[in-house]
């Protein structure tokens, strides 16, 4: 597709981490347009740059994780890796799972009503995120001779990148114009069956298969039924307040 934008003899513009800046950068202006006016702005910064930073390392992870053992080593003493290109989405988002559990340890104030605030800009942000995937020609699809086929390493293949593009913002609208208040447990079990249909279009094998699924399809699975664990919590702790 087009992985450079622009190359004079000084400078390349690459899309891939074009978009990825775009869309942690559109991702920080939702969350903080859409944040409760009690949650503070300084409070806001720690909770964005520490998810920006527990994601970052989460997806560099689980991409080490789940490529062949050689070529994990090889890339985990490339500094290119570590800054540059090289990511998984449900890494970086178990990473961002797994650093609201120490703000919660430490007792920092974090509420559903918080964490469904971030979900917009998540999803959104993730949004522009698969679009520069789409120009840099990786996450791609397996071959097809359907009309849908988009050119990619010399054969027609599904257009995966921008399926997953349309349905997060579209996913992404809803959450911000909905006034739910199951709006968590709405993005979980939606974003897991994205991708599981998603997954079953891709052609990259270079993630692996876990048994009869890949580790994403896994993962979306677990979404999924957390979402409806907490839908079902949820729904009966609202009644009782009823």
């Amino acid at each position: 597709m087009f992985p450079i934008l622009f190359q004079n003899n000084s400078f390349i513009l690459y899309s891939y981490p074009l978009f990825m800046g775009l869309g942690w950068g559109i991702a920080y202006q939702i969350l903080f347009e859409f944040l409760p006016e009690s949650f503070t702005r300084m409070r806001a910064q720690i909770l964005f740059w520490g998810m920006f930073l527990f994601a970052w390392l989460g997806a560099k992870i689980f991409f080490l994780y789940t490529v062949p053992h050689d070529l994990s080593y090889a890339l985990m003493q490339e500094t290119n890796f570590w800054l540059g290109g090289g990511f998984v989405f449900y890494g970086g988002f178990l990473g961002g799972v797994f650093y609201l559990f120490i703000l919660k340890g430490l007792k920092f104030p974090i509420s559903w009503n918080i964490l469904s605030s971030m979900l917009p800009a998540i999803a959104i942000g993730h949004a522009v995120g698969r679009f520069g995937c789409f120009l840099a020609g990786c996450c791609y699809g397996k071959e097809t001779t359907g009309w849908w086929g988009i050119p990619l390493h010399g054969v027609h293949r599904h257009p995966t990148q921008l399926l997953e593009f349309a349905s997060l913002l579209i996913l992404g609208t809803f959450l911000l114009r909905s006034k739910s208040k199951h709006l968590t447990s709405i993005y979980l079990v939606s974003y897991g069956l994205i991708r599981l249909g998603v997954e079953s279009l891709r052609g990259d094998l270079i993630r692996g298969e876990w048994g009869p699924l890949t580790p994403s399809q896994w993962i979306s699975l677990g979404l999924i039924l957390s979402g409806i664990f907490i839908y079902v919590r949820n729904t009966r702790h609202l009644e009782r307040l009823d």
